[in-house]
């Protein structure tokens, strides 16, 4: 069995425990289908699962916007309002765009996710912004 394969199978059956353990091991991954993987557990019935994944791609210092902006248009709430949330906290200001679409999100709780999310990339944005002088970072 490839290390995909028992990672998949970990994830999608087995104990909370080791679901943990396997998140915890991915944190820096830079595999497609290893962060949509993780991607998928946002909508995971055990909170305790959701919060690991949205941890490992917090924490996870490869380039994985273009994932997570992709995941904005999932099927799923979850997926869809914790993949802003990380978003936000990575500092992703490139995902403003998707985000204001998501903001006009059906659902309640996708729609405010969405617009703390860019809330706080702008603000963060500013701030910098205001740190190193003004916009060309005078």
């Amino acid at each position: 069995m490839n290390e995909y394969t028992r990672i998949h199978k970990i994830l999608d059956s087995g104990s909370t425990k080791d679901q943990i353990s396997v998140l915890e091991s991915l944190s820096q991954s830079s595999d497609q289908e290893i962060i949509n993987e993780i991607i998928s557990k946002l909508a995971d019935s055990e909170i305790r699962v959701r919060g690991e994944a949205f941890s490992s791609l917090f924490l996870n210092k490869n380039d994985i916007s273009e994932f997570l902006i992709d995941a904005l248009s999932s099927e799923s709430n979850n997926i869809k309002g914790f993949s802003a949330l990380v978003l936000a906290n990575r500092g992703d200001a490139n995902a403003i765009p998707a985000l204001e679409l998501l903001a006009k999100d059906p659902s309640s709780m996708v729609s405010s996710y969405a617009l703390g999310a860019i809330e706080y990339l702008r603000a963060n944005k500013s701030s910098k912004e205001n740190h190193n002088g003004g916009p060309e970072g005078i």
